[in-house]
């Protein structure tokens, strides 16, 4: 009966276990019981054991607990010889970071199948610095006998680098009817690993120890706890499985290892998202090119990484794209890591990418690499439609704008191939560019005169001429590597477990906005990654602008254009965040295109940013009206017409129209250019005669719009937000913070991922009229459009 007594006196000891961990300075696996707030700090996640072995039995009292960063699952058994029925105790919580360095945690406990009857438990944490702590625990806070716990935490100034974070002292007081004694304790760290602490209740016999070791994502431990009374004594051991990495003084983390980085398929600006019910859903497996980025910064700052190796990571992207994934290469091997490529075969731009930044690249001995420059195909269709009666009326603003020469024209106009030529000149100069600084003292002749003798079908002649290091197979890659960058260089498939966070604090941080354009501009609601709704991104745009914790605003985008009046719609957004008591900066971010309509969009940014290769300009206006009268008299379709005025029925599909409607719409398209060229002046401080000069439906590259002066400074989103920071006068490092209005209609998946299917499976020619069919399709009545000719993508 005595141990049934003791069991049952010690319950709320050994559920609470405050008695040895402070409310402000526990954010381990102990959080769930003592802090559950501190779950959302980050290092709490995993699983825990703990066991009672003051008793006899040492699984009389034990409990489990599964954490995640936002959610924990505790449960505390007791059982004994002299009891009825086990005691289960359970505890749900849900933990959250509200804003900087403040976290909140909300709980509910029950004991056995009593759920209704159980406790609600709120509880905080705060640490404005890296030197204090706060927190607060608030227990039956729906009942009268409430009660509160509160904790401060220190971690003294005066300490070296070394100590700053493995010495703290805390106090703790409770209220409980009466506020009690304070409880001071103390945790340390001096060697990796080795934690020892403990606590002492003023002004009585009360103490507590605990220690424990950490071995890798390994922690095991014991707690006492007296009284003064041997009698009372509790001691208990305990073992964690985290889901980060500890620090421990004997098993140092193995370095150098190659991680196996994964680089394939389509890499895009921004995931498409939808909306079932509450629930917001990324779509598509394809990676984007800031996750990309940002793995790396992640994988350059890890310590346990030596380097990459990428394997047949043939991957589709933009120019500007490849571009700005170069600068992120480069930059994680700026800390001396290495960068290898392995190919069964290499596509063309892919082996410029991989020669740009490869310490080596090997190749399969049956391999070859598919680098021979660039060149682009286009269809014309004029000769098609007139057999079969349609003609496409193209109206455009000058003999540069030539988004409809494919309906209009048999073949490639003289203005058109002046102006490609003169854009994929500069592109194929940027490639050589990228080759020469990568590889440009491997190769045996010059990057020109290797480019003009591929394709390299036989990969000893791609050996021969230094374009490859090796000719392996894949099973040789890992000797290859150790006999060629040092034995301790061994592929990992999976990343090192992150670290456990030891600074308490984050730094203070400006909010700045992130809003995505990506796709064809048209009015209406855009489909979120996809196309650009002017109400959406308007909407969008409207809400960084009045939020006035946003400190200025980046629009990242991706467009070839589209509609004139949803262009329209969208500008006059950017115009107005430079307006008003909550005026802030806008910065344009380009990636691959920006033309047109896209360009339209960003002519009101305080800057433009852009990568040397991305396709810009075409500042012009088309328009489109189809004309099927002949095509109606061959299938025998026969149409009258009734109408109240002159020119009710412009723009009929059944009829040609006359000159006086051609005059009509030619004037419409003159007027809406020379409106573009205003935009253009007033937003980029130039004349509109200047503007003109350079306009004309002209395409360029970043590195001629820049010359022109439509682009303020080369670069990708990373000098976006040095820009923003400059202009804005941030003291603090820039948070980006997503604005997003999904709209547009559901797909259901399955018929996405079928339709996608059977496009990809298309040769390319054929693919690439589809897309032109359904990008059109969403223009709908827009007939004037400031969109670009044709996209370019490199595979």
């Amino acid at each position: 009966m005595k141990k049934l007594i003791i069991i049952l006196m010690l319950t709320s000891v050994l559920i609470g276990l405050q008695a040895h961990h402070s409310i402000a300075d526990t954010d381990n696996f102990m959080a769930a019981i003592v802090n559950p707030a501190a779950l959302s700090f980050g290092n709490a996640a995993g699983i825990a054991f703990i066991n009672d072995l003051s008793t006899d039995d040492p699984f009389q009292n034990m409990s489990f607990i599964f954490n995640t960063n936002n959610f924990s699952y505790y449960l505390n058994i007791i059982s004994g010889d002299e009891m009825i029925e086990k005691i289960h105790n359970h505890k749900l919580t849900l933990s959250r970071n509200l804003f900087r360095n403040f976290y909140h945690g909300a709980s509910y406990n029950w004991t056995n199948k009593d759920f209704k009857d159980g406790e609600f438990q709120k509880s905080v944490l705060y640490r404005p610095f890296n030197f204090v702590s706060l927190g607060a625990v608030a227990k039956k806070i729906f009942r009268s006998e409430r009660n509160f716990g509160l904790g401060v935490a220190l971690r003294p100034l005066f300490f070296s680098n070394y100590l700053k974070n493995r010495v703290s002292f805390s106090t703790d007081i409770a209220y409980d009817e009466d506020w009690s004694d304070p409880v001071f304790g103390v945790q340390t760290e001096i060697l990796d690993g080795f934690h020892i602490g403990g606590y002492t209740k003023y002004d009585t016999d009360e103490i507590g120890l605990n220690f424990s070791y950490d071995m890798g994502n390994f922690k095991v431990g014991a707690l006492h706890f007296s009284d003064g009374d041997s009698d009372n004594d509790v001691t208990q051991s305990f073992v964690n499985i985290s889901n980060k990495a500890l620090r421990n003084f004997i098993i140092k983390p193995k370095k150098n290892k190659i991680y196996d980085f994964k680089l394939s398929g389509k890499i895009i600006e921004k995931k498409p998202k939808t909306k079932i019910g509450p629930i917001t859903i990324s779509m598509g497996k394809s990676k984007t090119i800031q996750s990309l980025i940002d793995e790396l910064e992640e994988l350059k700052d890890d310590d346990r990484i030596g380097g990459i190796v990428i394997k047949s990571g043939n991957f589709r992207a933009s120019f500007a794209n490849h571009f700005e994934l170069k600068e992120a290469f480069l930059d994680f091997k700026s800390t001396g890591k290495k960068v290898i490529f392995y190919y069964n075969d290499i596509g063309n731009a892919n082996y410029v990418f991989a020669a740009s930044v490869g310490d080596a690249i090997y190749l399969n001995p049956l391999g070859g690499i598919d680098i021979k420059g660039i060149s682009a195909n286009f269809p014309y269709l004029r000769t098609l439609l007139d057999s079969i009666g349609v003609e496409v009326v193209n109206f455009r603003s000058h003999p540069y704008k030539t988004a409809g020469n494919m309906f209009s024209e048999k073949e490639m106009t003289d203005a058109e191939r002046e102006s490609y030529e003169y854009l994929l000149g500069d592109l194929y100069d940027e490639q050589v560019k990228m080759i020469e600084e990568g590889r440009g003292k491997k190769l045996k002749y010059s990057v020109e005169t290797i480019i003009n003798n591929g394709p390299y079908f036989i990969s000893k002649d791609a050996l021969s001429n230094g374009l490859v290091d090796g000719l392996i197979y894949e099973d040789q890659l890992s000797a290859t590597i150790e006999e060629n960058f040092g034995k301790s260089k061994k592929i990992i498939k999976k990343k090192p477990t992150k670290y456990v966070r030891y600074d308490w604090s984050d730094a203070p941080e400006d909010k700045i906005a992130l809003i995505y354009a990506v796709g064809n501009i048209h009015m209406g609601k855009g489909k979120n990654g996809k196309t650009i709704g002017s109400v959406t991104t308007a909407k969008a745009i409207k809400s960084a602008r009045e939020d006035k914790s946003v400190k200025g605003i980046i629009i990242r985008v991706d467009s070839g254009g589209g509609s004139a009046l949803a262009s329209d719609i969208i500008a006059r957004e950017v115009a107005l965040c430079n307006e008003g008591d909550n005026a802030k900066p806008v910065v344009i971010s380009m990636a691959g295109m920006a033309a047109s309509g896209g360009y339209y969009i960003s002519a009101f940014a305080d800057k433009i940013i852009a990568q040397p290769t991305t396709i810009t300009g075409s500042i012009g206006v088309v328009g489109m009206i189809p004309n099927y009268e002949k095509l109606y008299d061959k299938i025998g379709v026969n149409w009258s017409n009734v109408k109240s005025a002159k020119h009710a029925d412009i723009g009929s599909s059944s009829r040609k129209m006359t000159d006086e409607e051609k005059e009509m719409i030619s004037s419409a398209i003159e007027d809406i250019y020379w409106t573009f060229i205003q935009v253009v002046a007033d937003g980029r401080d130039k004349t509109k005669d200047d503007v003109h000069e350079i306009a004309k439906g002209r395409v360029w590259t970043g590195n001629q719009a820049f010359d022109r002066g439509l682009v303020d400074k080369l670069g990708g989103m990373k000098t976006a937000v040095d820009e923003i920071k400059d202009i804005a006068k941030l003291k603090h490092e820039v948070k980006l913070i997503e604005f997003d209005s999904i709209g547009g209609d559901i797909d259901v998946l399955s018929i996405i991922n079928s339709k996608q299917a059977i496009l990809n499976s298309m040769p390319t020619e054929i693919k690439s009229l589809m897309e032109i069919y359904n990008e059109m399709k969403m223009y709908e009545d827009d007939k004037v459009l400031l969109i670009l000719p044709h996209k370019f993508e490199l595979e």
